[in-house]
């Protein structure tokens, strides 16, 4: 049996909705790394930290756009989000949950 399931196997393995460039862990690590950040100490002012602050408490920082640059911000946000999930979970996660049963067979 192990025989005709290892092909199937591999194809799954093969899958590009296990080899996610993005995953949960590497948000968290790159969250950690992201709230080291420390200006008031020196480090630099980044675009990167003004969006995230934007987006995390918009009233303070909308100035800083306008309207319709804040809805284009608002809007790619989403967006990243969206393919976020996507890549960490898939909408079908039957091929993982597949080659996962079949790796603990074999």
């Amino acid at each position: 049996m192990n025989g005709t399931l290892l092909p199937l196997f591999a194809m799954l393995h093969a899958c590009p909705s296990g080899q996610g460039q993005i995953s949960e862990k590497m948000l968290f690590e790159t969250w950690n790394g992201f709230k080291q950040l420390d200006p008031e100490h020196g480090d630099e002012i980044t675009p990167a930290l003004l969006m995230g602050l934007m987006l995390f408490d918009e009233e303070p920082f909308a100035p800083l756009l306008n309207e319709a640059e804040h809805a284009q911000l608002a809007v790619l946000g989403r967006k990243a989000l969206e393919r976020y999930l996507q890549l960490t979970h898939p909408p079908n996660p039957l091929g993982k949950t597949l080659a996962a049963s079949l790796k603990e067979k074999i």
